[in-house]
């Protein structure tokens, strides 16, 4: 079976903390965990959140950082799903699209990855330096 890999905005911020690149990271976990995967996906929200930050920062340093962010996206040929909806929760509408195919989530998000996994919804996070999957 052949998952969709769903990524929220938090998962992107890790190369320039940890300097990890997550998703060649993501690629040798998947493939490391015999996990098939279709591509690599995140929410025109998560997007649209990104660009608000970088027109409401007051700080040059965390506007490039979201710039970063965004080429990072970019760079990684990430698809982007429409979202709609664009008034609701983030959360929200990671969990209606993760219901809506076959997704692995990916997210730093604790109470997130409890629901999700509530849902039976498999969820990649990073810690302690390294991937980690709840099926």
């Amino acid at each position: 079976m052949k998952y969709k890999i769903l990524i929220d905005t938090n998962i992107f911020f890790i190369p320039f903390y940890e300097n990890f690149d997550i998703i060649n990271e993501l690629k040798d976990f998947l493939m490391k965990n015999n996990i098939e995967y279709e591509g690599f996906y995140t929410l025109r929200k998560n997007i649209i959140e990104i660009e608000n930050k970088i027109n409401s920062s007051k700080s040059e340093k965390w506007k490039k950082i979201y710039s970063l962010v965004l080429e990072y996206i970019k760079k990684n040929n990430i698809n982007i799903i429409e979202t709609k909806e664009n008034y609701e929760k983030t959360d929200r509408l990671i969990i209606k699209t993760a219901l809506s195919d076959k997704f692995i989530v990916c997210t730093l998000d604790r109470n997130l990855r409890i629901i999700l996994k509530k849902l039976h919804i498999p969820v990649i996070f990073y810690s302690n330096k390294k991937l980690h999957i709840i099926w």
